[in-house]
């Protein structure tokens, strides 16, 4: 039976664990601790023997001791052999207190969008350095909305001391990915390392997602398109039906407008007729309502309303009198009634509503 535990199934693991380390890295650094996917950090402390290691997963720093700048040189298979760890770890060179200058800061909350060059042209205001003669980093602690400011933690180192420690552990082989500040174990978060010194990522695993990404869109692409190309035939006989479905559906549509239009207009004088009330027949109606010793001297006529004006020796009488007509309703005084000096009679003003008296008012169907 065959072992599992063989170096190429090794090897193979090794490779999936940088892959996903790998993939992992292009993440941001929030979303990585979210989802649990921080790599184990390889602290390397510069002493006079060499390098000092200390090993962190999880939170859990193991001290491997101190080892010669060139033993990854001689001996690193062996070294990695005894710790696999190492081999997906970052590589994190820890500054000591004596080597870096850490202070801390505020700067208006706009600056967080372009802080970097905030800091780099306010440098040296806070520290007795220029931008260009020192590595720096910020690490946000507090925003502080009550007074609209950032309260940043500043760190930085002289290029002039950086730069020998980075040179010597490059022709060691122990090139870091970062370079922080205490405390030991996890540092500020912050990176000091510079841009030429900053390891290139591989891009394999960006060109192998790219590559899976394309083929599940392709599959996806054909499981979408296929059903629609073998049945394209029954689509165009289903367009030719609706066509001719909504063609009917128009012709069907037209005709009925157009028996409605000639209804409308074979009905027009019967509804006109049964709605609206016939002049003579009112005129005649209320002649005959009004006693012989009232006359009117004005008449009008305006929306099936109908006011008269005129002088009566009994006006209060005549809304009796007119509401007792199937022409009229509704009827009342317009305005009070007076008393004419010259002729002795109350002049009056009367309005009441026509209605088209035995005819009914609503058109039959």
């Amino acid at each position: 039976m065959a072992k599992l535990d063989s170096v190429l199934d090794r090897e193979i693991r090794r490779f999936f664990r940088w892959w996903g380390a790998e993939l992992a890295s292009l993440l941001p650094e929030r979303l990585r601790e979210i989802f649990g996917s921080r790599r184990p950090k390889l602290i390397l402390s510069r002493c006079p023997e060499g390098a000092a290691l200390t090993l962190s997963v999880h939170g859990e720093a193991r001290y491997l001791g101190v080892f010669p700048l060139d033993y990854v040189v001689r001996e690193g298979e062996s070294l990695f052999k005894d710790h696999p760890e190492l081999a997906e770890a970052e590589r994190v060179l820890m500054l000591a207190e004596d080597q870096h200058l850490l202070q801390t800061i505020k700067l208006p909350a706009a600056a967080e969008e372009n802080l970097a060059q905030v800091v780099a042209f306010e440098l040296d205001r806070w520290t007795p350095f220029k931008a260009d003669q020192v590595y720096f980093g910020t690490r946000i602690l507090e925003r502080l909305p009550d007074t609209r400011q950032l309260q940043l933690e500043l760190a930085l180192i002289p290029k002039d001391k950086l730069d020998p420690v980075l040179n010597d552990l490059a022709d060691a082989g122990w090139l870091p990915e970062r370079v922080d500040i205490g405390p030991e174990r996890d540092g500020h978060g912050m990176n000091l390392l510079p841009e030429g010194f900053r390891p290139h990522r591989s891009r394999l695993p960006q060109f192998v997602t790219a590559g899976a990404g394309g083929a599940l869109l392709l599959v996806a692409g054909a499981a979408l398109t296929l059903p629609i190309y073998f049945n394209r035939a029954l689509a165009r006989d289903l367009q030719q039906e609706v066509k001719a479905a909504g063609k009917v559906a128009q012709d069907v549509e037209a005709l009925k407008t157009e028996v409605e239009r000639r209804h409308n207009e074979q009905g027009f004088l019967s509804r006109k007729k049964l709605t609206e009330p016939t002049m003579l027949d009112m005129l005649n109606d209320l002649s005959k309502v009004m006693p012989d010793d009232t006359w009117l001297n004005g008449l009008q006529y305006r929306d099936r309303k109908v006011t008269i004006q005129g002088q009566s020796p009994a006006a209060s009488s005549l809304i009796e009198r007119i509401e007792a007509s199937s022409f009229f309703k509704n009827t009342s005084f317009v305005s009070p009634v007076t008393k004419d000096v010259a002729s002795g009679q109350e002049r009056f003003q009367i309005t009441s509503e026509v209605t088209n008296g035995g005819l009914s008012e609503k058109p039959t169907e």
